[in-house]
């Protein structure tokens, strides 16, 4: 038996595992019903069903609530059987990162009212069957890693962006990795209405029609755009069309050439005056000259308003305090190392007592710091760097990509934790991001760890995240630069197999053998920003070790 917690937070419908260390007042008070926090035992909810239903029925009703939250996929079964039939509840998020069952599968399949479900991921033939029986739509949160230049080019994101996809474009110099995931967008697409192929041949061409033979696809442009000034382009469509009629005339294709502008001018078109081309040229370049000016003029407010924002944080928090806060722990510590040195020697330790300013310092600081930013979770400091912020952490990992501290947008962004992490119960990855920015701001100068002298002193080679729980020292153990990946992102891991070979993937990579030992045990902070232009990451592993 277990117990359910539901939460009415305006216009959401929550439900959650009740944990018994929650504070929910007055549960046991026959005479107060508190219709915003409640906790049901599942058993009581199976032996009064029509009550539970009902009752549930008057507070989506009294609250106007569409949207229902499950947080474990577990929960949904009793959830289902107790708003699974209301017309009012028409938006479901599942919020466990884990790829639904085909329990939960039939419980959205049997929904009479629902038209939209956020989740995790889903497989090919759900998101199908919803789509077309249901009408459904789904949106998954789980990223695909671009592992193909097919995925790139088309910018494929998450699961929903493959299965809704209407125009692709495809380079037909593929290779076997991008056959791959060619025929597993067939597959998984049901809504593709064009296809744009460069690199053209007649080889590759047979390959796609036969995919598009075999998945039964319909009323599809394909689009053979002409390299260069090849004119070969039309006896190859002319050849296909040929070859293939029965194939265009049953699935309702259509193929044609996009010729380039050089072919169309010399053998379509009359000559256009030069004239005209220079006048066509010269508003190109005030254009482009206006776009410029434009990028400078919002990237220099931009960097002007961030400025801003850490001179009113400074002016709130005094950032000496947290120099001489970290200043006073190193201190500490390297008083205990001489003590333990001393009692080795059989000498008494110099002193006993052990400041503690912590309760005078970060206590105070992310008391303010909440009252600005309420998603704050930690501060971030990085010696001999620019790095001294707080840090934040949103629902996604895109929200403070283009958003500052204050929540205004800005393209500086800020220093956020991935979404997945928690700081109450450390994951054995904790991922920190931040912009690469000119100006320094943000993890701008994070750079600096590429320098020798840098590196090798040993005052840099500690790093303190302190959260709204406690002060962390952590110990770098890697530090590397390698082509955008997102491998070293793991924040879980099934077994301590797998999580070994991580460690010692990341710390083959590092530039520099810190001489650092880190075992199945130990927890790990991951910094990591662009590098290079976007093509490259730079990435910075520290292990805790206070």
């Amino acid at each position: 038996m277990y117990k359910i917690l539901v939460e009415v937070d305006k216009k959401n419908l929550a439900f959650s595992l009740y944990n018994l260390r929650s504070k929910v007042e007055n549960l046991n008070d026959t005479n107060i019903i508190n219709t915003e926090k409640m906790v049901f035992s599942d058993a009581y909810i199976k032996n009064n069903i029509d009550l539970i239903k009902s009752f549930f029925n008057l507070i989506v009703l009294k609250n106007n609530i569409e949207t229902v939250d499950i947080s474990v996929n577990a929960l949904c079964p009793i959830v289902f059987f107790i708003i699974g039939d209301n017309s009012k509840i028409k938006n479901v998020n599942l919020l466990e990162d884990k790829v639904i069952s085909y329990t939960v599968f039939e419980l959205l399949l049997s929904s009479k009212y629902i038209e939209n479900v956020n989740c995790y991921a889903m497989p090919s033939f759900m998101f199908d069957k919803l789509d077309i029986d249901k009408n459904m739509r789904v949106t998954s949160r789980c990223e695909v890693l671009f592992v193909s230049n097919f995925m790139d080019m088309n910018s494929f994101n998450n699961y929903s962006d493959v299965y809704y996809k209407k125009n692709i474009v495809i380079d037909c110099q593929f290779k076997e990795r991008d056959k791959e995931d060619i025929e597993s967008f067939f597959r998984f697409n049901n809504n593709l209405k064009i296809m744009n192929l460069y690199h053209t041949s007649e080889d590759s061409i047979d390959y796609l029609l036969d995919i598009v033979k075999n998945n039964n696809k319909k009323n599809i442009k394909i689009i053979l755009n002409q390299d260069k000034n090849d004119s070969s382009i039309i006896k190859l469509c002319n050849k296909v069309v040929e070859k293939n009629k029965k194939l265009i005339k049953n699935n309702n294709l259509k193929i044609k050439v996009n010729y380039i502008k050089e072919y169309r001018d010399k053998n379509m078109l009359k000559q256009v005056n030069l004239n005209f081309f220079r006048i066509i040229l010269i508003l190109f370049i005030v254009l482009a000259f206006l776009v410029c000016i434009i990028f400078f003029v919002k990237y220099r407010e931009d960097t002007n308003d961030i400025n801003d924002e850490l001179d009113d944080i400074a002016s709130i928090i005094d950032l000496n305090d947290i120099d001489n806060y970290i200043a006073e722990e190193e201190k500490i510590e390297e008083q205990e190392q001489q003590e333990e040195v001393d009692s080795s020697q059989t000498k008494p330790p110099v002193n006993d007592a052990k400041p503690d300013p912590y309760a005078n310092t970060f206590d105070q600081i992310f008391s303010e710091l909440l009252k600005i930013n309420d998603e704050t979770v930690g501060w971030l400091k990085v010696n001999n760097t620019n790095i001294n912020y707080p840090v934040t952490k949103h629902s996604d990992n895109d929200y403070y990509l283009n958003n500052s501290y204050y929540k205004q947008q800005n393209t500086h962004g800020w220093v956020f934790m991935d979404y997945r992490n928690s700081i109450d119960k450390l994951d054995k990855n904790t991922i920190i991001y931040g912009h690469r920015n000119n100006k320094g701001l943000m993890f701008g100068s994070l750079k600096n760890v590429l320098d020798k002298n840098w590196y090798t002193d040993k005052n840099n080679q500690k790093i303190t995240f302190n959260t709204l729980n406690g002060d962390m020292q952590w110990q770098i153990f890697s530090i590397y630069t390698l082509k955008n990946t997102n491998d070293y992102l793991a924040n879980h891991f099934d077994n301590d197999e797998s999580y070994k070979t991580f460690i010692e993937m990341i710390k083959k990579r590092s530039i520099y053998n810190f001489g650092i030992d880190v075992g199945i045990d130990d927890n790990i902070l991951t910094l990591s920003t662009c590098y290079n232009n976007a093509e490259y990451r730079l990435v910075v592993h520290a292990k805790l070790i206070k």
